[in-house]
């Protein structure tokens, strides 16, 4: 507490929230717990020593109570027929095969003037339409619907991801809204620029993939890419370089640095410091700030506070802090897996970073410095969220080291020559010759990403993981900085028990799985599908007629990785003999 009071701070309001969120379903209970937190708090005030616990239990309630007012009524409105809704659209989505999609903000119903509990939600509309601007506001007649929990207990529920977000409710279009101009906010009009640029990249010259590539990369928009280029950043673990994350936000910033110092006389350098941290904060709100990009900015705001106070920077406690605010201000930020890993990245770096530097040769001169930094940097923040990848996605990757120790190096002059051409094609635009480069350096990269992505050997996917076991994992990575350091046989003993630990528990929870049975009927949208497990196999029985992809994706592989089952398989029936089966009650028997 003494060295990093803010870290801990931070620490404690992030365990009030997620306190607050596990209770707030039964409020005396929620209220029994502050009560218990701040009488605990007052206590230990009363201490000389506790002082130190007082403050960090007034957090944990603080937490607590700031996410009780964050958290969405849970007892929703239901629309039946169709109604006329007036809405403006406030995000937009990633985009389906056949659907555009935005988070839309309804204003009115039924045509009345009078707001009838305004909400948010998910607008679908088919892509044979004109999009959707920020400078209208349109009216159609819908159906409202809620947005549906998840139809089996494995699944993800997207009903809660989006609740978390404030939104609540579905539509489905296939007409296009009635549009009509409206009085712009500030906000709406940095919105539509955006949404401009978007669209004269979209008009340019570049090919497809570069031009998907140029939105996400510097726009942070990534609705339209190609599905299968997705896969390959996913498999090869480089979705933080698409992005906008703190990599491009500091080179952004250095870029305006350099600029700034080469325009203003260097008696007045704080002068650059503050007009470049002006201008990424411009550039965040552009881009429709994100969490990460909150948190870069955040990051380099105090850090650089530091700098021109002259007081010594702390990557921790700049950390701590932006992510203190961050949460004051949406305490549902906490449960989103980009926050999550985000935190955790820098966090690595910071524990890590420096034990595995000096565990490398050392460097004997700039360029080697610079590529053993990157791999000390590139492992510290691999490892330390590792355990949180696979808690929720299953998978991990080993080509993701040498994918990101490739192309992380290149990433300066790809961000760099991003932003050139964004500005080219907004006030030039089309130039053959850099068009053209620009395409030659993208094409080549996302061909140089779907080469490590082809490495399937090296690829792990539907590898089961529970909360117990990724905590243990932390507990081996926080140890791992000790046992690298002081290399002590005490260390090494903590070390290993740990992983023996890990190891049992783990085996426990296969032995446990393993003499499962289970006979389920699993819901796929209005389809029914079958399955039988018996210890470590599963069958699943559906008709012909049914996207076996689609299945495997979206049911089989969820169930799979639940119950820790090793083999699955599918049988197909045609349809009627399927419809046969289920109604006579015999797929028990089918083997």
């Amino acid at each position: 507490m003494k060295k990093q009071p803010v870290f801990c701070l931070f620490i404690s309001f992030s365990i009030g929230i997620f306190a607050g969120d596990e209770f707030f379903a039964d409020k005396s209970v929620a209220v029994f717990v502050m009560l218990v937190v701040v009488v605990c708090a007052l206590i230990s005030f009363c201490f000389k020593k506790g002082k130190a616990i007082a403050f960090m239990l007034f957090f944990i309630f603080l937490g607590q109570l700031s996410h009780s007012f964050n958290t969405p009524d849970k007892n929703l409105s239901d629309f039946k027929g169709k109604q006329v809704i007036n809405f403006q659209i406030v995000k937009k989505l990633n985009s389906s095969e056949e659907n555009r999609r935005y988070i839309i903000y309804v204003s009115a119903i039924s045509g009345k003037e009078k707001l009838v509990q305004p909400f948010y939600a998910v607008y679908s509309l088919t892509k044979d339409k004109n999009g959707l601007d920020f400078t209208h506001a349109y009216s159609g007649i819908y159906y409202i619907n809620k947005i549906k929990p998840p139809q089996n207990d494995y699944q993800f529920s997207y009903q809660k991801y989006m609740l978390r977000n404030n939104v609540a409710y579905q539509i489905y279009s296939k007409e296009e809204p009635v549009a009509r101009v409206k009085n712009t906010l500030l906000a709406d009009r940095v919105k539509q620029i955006r949404l401009d640029v978007l669209q004269r990249i979209d008009d340019s010259a570049l090919s497809i993939e570069s031009r998907d590539f140029l939105k996400g990369i510097i726009l942070a928009d990534r609705t339209d890419m190609d599905a299968g280029v997705s896969v390959d950043f996913i498999k090869t673990g480089l979705v933080h370089f698409l992005a906008i994350s703190g990599t491009h936000m500091v080179i952004i910033f250095w870029l305006l640095m350099l600029i700034l110092k080469r325009c203003i006389p260097l008696k007045f350098k704080n002068i650059a410091v503050i007009i470049s941290l002006i201008l990424i904060w411009i550039f965040a709100v552009f881009i429709d700030y994100g969490s990460s990009v909150v948190r870069s900015c955040l990051m380099l705001t105090f850090y650089y506070v530091m700098v021109l106070l002259q007081r010594k920077p702390d990557l921790l406690h700049s950390m701590a802090l932006s992510g203190l605010i961050i949460l004051i201000a949406d305490t549902q930020q906490l449960f989103d897996v980009g926050f999550q890993l985000s935190f955790l990245a820098v966090f690595g770096i910071y524990w890590l970073n420096q034990p595995i530097l000096k565990c490398l040769p050392k460097a004997r001169n700039n360029v080697h410095d610079f590529f053993l930094q990157v791999i000390s940097v590139t492992l510290s923040a691999q490892l330390i969220t590792l355990p949180l990848i696979l808690y929720y996605f299953h998978q991990f990757s080993l080509v993701s080291i040498v994918a990101n120790l490739v192309v992380v190096p290149l990433s300066e002059i790809i961000i760099v020559f991003s932003l050139l051409m964004v500005f080219v094609l907004n006030f030039f635009g089309d130039v053959f010759v850099i068009n053209f480069l620009y395409d030659q350096l993208i094409i080549h990269l996302l061909k140089l990403i779907h080469f490590f992505a082809q490495a399937d050997f090296l690829f792990f996917d539907d590898i089961p993981m529970s909360l117990p076991e990724a905590i243990l994992l932390f507990v081996l990575l926080y140890l791992l900085r000790f046992l690298i350091k002081e290399k002590r046989n005490r260390r090494v003993l903590q070390f290993c028990f740990v992983v023996c630990f890990f190891f049992l528990l783990r085996f426990g929870l296969n032995i446990h799985a393993f003499h499962k049975e289970e006979f389920l009927s699993h819901q796929y949208f209005n389809q029914k599908i079958f399955s039988v497990r018996k210890n470590a196999k599963v069958v699943f029985f559906f008709a012909d007629n049914l996207d076996k992809n689609k299945i495997e994706n979206y049911l089989v592989k969820p169930y799979v990785v639940s119950r820790r089952i090793k083999n699955y398989e599918i049988i197909y029936f045609n349809t009627k003999e399927f419809d046969q089966l289920k109604y006579r009650n015999e797929i028990k028997s089918v083997k």
